[in-house]
Protein backbone atom coordinates (compact mmCIF):
# COMPACT_ATOMS: atom_id res chain seq x y z
CA UNK A 1 0.00 0.00 0.00
CA UNK A 2 1.12 3.57 -0.52
CA UNK A 3 2.37 5.85 1.64
CA UNK A 4 0.04 8.28 1.62
CA UNK A 5 -2.82 5.65 1.53
CA UNK A 6 -1.90 4.51 4.47
CA UNK A 7 -1.53 7.94 5.83
CA UNK A 8 -5.00 8.68 5.10
CA UNK A 9 -6.03 4.95 6.60
CA UNK A 10 -4.77 5.72 9.95
CA UNK A 11 -6.31 9.44 10.11
CA UNK A 12 -9.45 8.19 9.50
CA UNK A 13 -8.87 5.39 11.90
CA UNK A 14 -8.24 8.16 14.57
CA UNK A 15 -11.24 10.36 13.66
CA UNK A 16 -13.70 6.97 14.20
CA UNK A 17 -12.08 6.39 17.37
CA UNK A 18 -12.80 10.47 18.27
CA UNK A 19 -15.95 10.53 17.68
CA UNK A 20 -16.77 7.24 19.03
CA UNK A 21 -15.61 8.01 22.19
CA UNK A 22 -17.63 11.59 21.80
CA UNK A 23 -20.95 9.13 21.38
CA UNK A 24 -19.73 6.70 24.41
CA UNK A 25 -19.64 10.04 26.39
CA UNK A 26 -22.38 10.77 25.15
CA UNK A 27 -24.52 7.42 25.48
CA UNK A 28 -22.61 7.16 29.56
CA UNK A 29 -23.96 10.75 30.63
CA UNK A 30 -27.21 9.24 31.98
CA UNK A 31 -28.17 12.66 32.73
CA UNK A 32 -28.17 13.58 28.54
CA UNK A 33 -28.82 10.28 27.10
CA UNK A 34 -32.09 10.26 29.53
CA UNK A 35 -32.95 13.00 27.29
CA UNK A 36 -33.95 11.60 24.05
CA UNK A 37 -36.79 8.90 23.07
CA UNK A 38 -36.15 5.36 23.26
CA UNK A 39 -35.72 4.81 19.23
CA UNK A 40 -32.95 7.59 19.60
CA UNK A 41 -31.43 5.68 22.14
CA UNK A 42 -31.67 2.55 20.23
CA UNK A 43 -30.16 4.31 17.28
CA UNK A 44 -27.25 5.80 19.29
CA UNK A 45 -26.67 2.44 20.81
CA UNK A 46 -26.78 0.83 17.29
CA UNK A 47 -24.48 3.58 15.94
CA UNK A 48 -21.23 2.96 18.34
CA UNK A 49 -21.86 -1.09 17.74
CA UNK A 50 -21.41 -0.28 14.38
CA UNK A 51 -18.87 2.49 15.01
CA UNK A 52 -16.79 -0.27 16.94
CA UNK A 53 -17.16 -3.03 14.46
CA UNK A 54 -15.10 -0.37 11.43
CA UNK A 55 -12.88 0.59 13.71
CA UNK A 56 -11.78 -3.26 14.52
CA UNK A 57 -11.89 -3.71 10.85
CA UNK A 58 -9.54 -0.23 10.03
CA UNK A 59 -7.22 -1.88 12.79
CA UNK A 60 -6.79 -5.10 10.49
CA UNK A 61 -6.28 -3.46 7.81
CA UNK A 62 -3.62 -1.34 9.30
CA UNK A 63 -1.89 -3.93 10.97
CA UNK A 64 -1.76 -6.13 7.46
CA UNK A 65 -0.74 -2.91 5.43
CA UNK A 66 1.89 -1.32 7.91
CA UNK A 67 5.07 -0.93 6.74
CA UNK A 68 7.89 -2.61 8.98
CA UNK A 69 8.70 1.13 11.16
CA UNK A 70 5.52 1.38 12.31
CA UNK A 71 5.36 -2.57 13.30
CA UNK A 72 8.97 -2.19 14.95
CA UNK A 73 9.77 1.03 16.56
CA UNK A 74 12.71 1.11 16.64
CA UNK A 75 13.18 0.37 13.14
CA UNK A 76 13.50 3.49 10.94
CA UNK A 77 11.94 3.61 7.46
CA UNK A 78 14.09 5.31 5.07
Amino acid sequence: MEKEIFERLIEGYKKVIERAEKLKAFIMDEEKFEQIDALNKDLCLAQLKTMESYIAVLSIRIGYNAPLCYLIPWNCCI
